[in-house]
């Protein structure tokens, strides 16, 4: 997979879709597993945030059109966009680790 990225695309998606550190900890662990569905338990046990502090997320990343949610028979389930501009973008920024993010935001 080609992760290259410029500095201004990261920069205008973490501004415009992840300004917080519960959306950008979500969005990175959504686009690391980009064909998983988790229930919110799993996501605030996987993030090791409150579940009242995920539903917040989950609910400012669906407004945002980068989180779906799935009816399942008992509970709802949360996976990734299906729109493939977003999906892609979204797995890319989470393929980089932490070193190469930081590198790109100093970069001039």
């Amino acid at each position: 997979m080609d992760c290259s990225m410029t500095k201004n695309e990261i920069e205008l998606f973490m501004r415009e879709f992840a300004d917080d550190y519960e959306s950008q900890e979500m969005l990175r662990l959504l686009g690391r597993h980009p064909y998983c569905r988790f229930n919110l338990l799993a996501l605030a046990d996987s993030l090791d945030m409150k579940p009242k502090d995920i539903g917040r997320t989950i609910n400012r990343l669906q407004e945002k059109g980068l989180v779906r949610t799935i009816e399942s028979k008992d509970k709802a389930l949360y996976a990734l966009t299906e729109n493939k501009t977003w999906r892609d973008l979204i797995t890319k920024t989470a393929a980089l680790d932490y070193r190469q993010m930081a590198k790109l935001e100093s970069a001039p």
